[in-house]
């Protein structure tokens, strides 16, 4: 089994989805904790986030993992920061059936508190490079020159997660749009032998796409570009052209436009 969680975890960070292998893992899985198997809490919670991170959800799995996963009193800090994931995820997209075994609002109030700090602050995972640090602060600087608001770089919404760049309004702290770029730091080179050989295959991580998903579906106005992108333009009027097509397309109304 241990063979199989190393193999869908490898799946779940290149956001590689296969439906009948995800099922017939779910179903060995589900009765390997069914019957007490030798897997230990972190795993068990590994491939549940995993399935979710590649939009497959094993309900029948799911609620065994999940029950087992409640007994206990302490989690590694890892696994507590997946299983935040996995709780706003099914909460977001399985409500109906997430009910039968949902985590105590207690509980999640408890891993929010916990994600929070270990993804946020010198304690996150995510560091950008220095190249990427300046594309950044280029693209943060150029924004301040397109919408009325104001601009933060590396922004931690209430979830917990990191967002790149993020207008909120002048007065008030709510977002009126966040714009991920796309580089070093949310993407994987792709090995895949039939992807294109001119330019760089790349994926985008299976973290990244769960987090855009999740802040899409609870009402985010999210755009994406790329690093490359912006480098191949130098002028900074096709700088700011850019940005404000890229916000329209989110959805930014033309009176917030500057």
């Amino acid at each position: 089994p241990r063979d199989i969680l190393k193999a869908m975890a490898a799946l779940a960070t290149s956001c590689v989805r296969d439906s009948a292998l995800n099922m017939a893992v779910g179903d060995r899985l589900q009765q390997e904790c069914l019957q007490g198997g030798t897997l230990a809490l972190d795993e068990i919670c590994a491939v549940v986030w995993a399935f979710c991170a590649s939009g497959f959800h094993h309900e029948p799995f799911f609620q065994v993992a999940l029950r087992t996963l409640r007994s206990s009193s302490h989690l590694p800090d890892e696994t507590m920061c997946k299983l935040y994931e996995i709780h706003l995820t099914l909460k977001a997209f399985c409500q109906l059936w997430y009910k039968t075994c949902e985590l105590p609002e207690d509980v999640v109030q408890g891993l929010r508190s916990h994600y929070r700090k270990h993804r946020g602050g010198k304690l996150r995972d995510v560091k950008l490079d220095r190249t990427s640090e300046k594309i950044h602060k280029d693209i943060a600087e150029t924004l301040r020159d397109v919408i009325d608001g104001s601009v933060s770089r590396q922004h931690q919404m209430d979830s917990g997660f990191i967002v790149d760049l993020v207008v909120s309004k002048r007065r008030g702290t709510s977002a009126v749009v966040a714009l991920e770029i796309d580089g070093p730091h949310s993407l994987l080179r792709s090995l895949d032998p039939s992807a294109p050989q001119l330019g760089r295959a790349m994926r985008v991580r299976g973290s990244v796409v769960m987090k855009r998903n999740l802040l899409q579906k609870h009402g985010l106005r999210l755009a994406v570009m790329s690093e490359e992108l912006w480098r191949s333009l130098g002028d900074p009027r096709e700088k700011r052209d850019l940005l404000r097509e890229l916000l329209k397309h989110a959805g930014v109304a033309k009176n917030q436009f500057l």
